[in-house]
């Protein structure tokens, strides 16, 4: 409900009359959704969204660059199609054919963000795959009705690899800051984020363009762009360089606790054990 609410909210804006019934009736609905699923959830013995999830900074700054990472690139892919059909006269093949920039880069990134990844933790594939995308996205600016396709064969490649490149880093660090029993549940919260980053970027976007495409376009990415950036100063300052997986207290029965790059023992200033030597 509180998605269907915003996406109504968003497409309805677009049309003339932003104050119309439909327009804040979705916003509102999209709220009262909100607040009541949070409600419910706090409530609830099992609750199917464990809110203490959100306690841990990796994990909500990682939810929050799910969304803005799939608002930012899938927005684009949305407008995409409609700019190169509608200004450059492509037919459905071409355009699927002009779009290969964008997706024929994702198994390189997705590739290569794993070995980062396994080497140097997910903090560094993030921020370098956000700000690229950011530039990718930000490329768009130069979008106009004569614009030779040549000139936007970067900013789409750009946008594509940037966001192969965080996506499987931002995985892994929600998946890391969750402690092992909710798992299933981090995996779940980070892939609703991903999908709700990507109906509001197309509702969004989509909006922007009614009164202009090449000139909703440009806001679209200026939007897209700004929030690349703002996730990749979020993955910066919260997500762990290194995330290390330590078990603490198993003399006394209690948990796993996932540290970024610092156990129990450290904080108490104790010598750590050198994990090589202990394997």
């Amino acid at each position: 409900m509180c998605l269907g609410g915003l996406a109504t909210g968003c497409i309805e804006a677009g049309a003339p009359g932003p104050g119309r019934p439909a327009v804040l009736g979705g916003f509102a609905g999209g709220a009262a959704g909100l607040v009541a699923f949070l409600v419910l959830e706090r409530r609830s013995p099992a609750p199917m969204l464990p809110l203490t999830l959100f306690r841990t900074p990796a994990f909500s700054a990682s939810a929050v660059i799910g969304v803005l990472l799939n608002t930012g690139f899938y927005g684009l892919l949305f407008l995409a199609p409609l700019y190169f059909q509608q200004l450059h006269h492509y037919s459905a093949l071409r355009t699927g054919c002009a779009l290969l920039p964008a997706v024929g880069v994702v198994a390189a990134g997705s590739a290569l963000a794993g070995r980062l990844t396994a080497r140097t933790g997910p903090r560094l594939p993030m921020v370098v795959g956000l700000v690229v995308g950011a530039a990718g996205l930000a490329g768009w600016l130069a979008a106009g009705p004569g614009t030779p396709y040549a000139v936007l064969v970067a900013p789409m490649a750009a946008a594509g690899f940037g966001t192969a490149l965080t996506m499987p880093a931002a995985t892994a660090a929600v998946m890391e800051a969750a402690p092992g029993e909710r798992s299933g549940a981090a995996a779940a919260v980070f892939n609703a984020a991903r999908q709700t980053g990507s109906a509001l970027g197309v509702a969004l976007f989509g909006t922007l363009v009614a009164g202009g495409l090449v000139a909703g376009l440009h806001t679209s990415v200026v939007i897209g762009a700004a929030g690349f950036l703002v996730a990749a100063a979020l993955a910066a300052r919260w997500i762990p360089r290194i995330i290390r997986r330590e078990r603490v207290g198993t003399e006394v029965g209690t948990d796993d606790r996932y540290t970024g790059g610092s156990s129990v023992a450290g904080e108490r200033g104790e010598e750590q054990p050198d994990d090589t030597a202990m394997a």
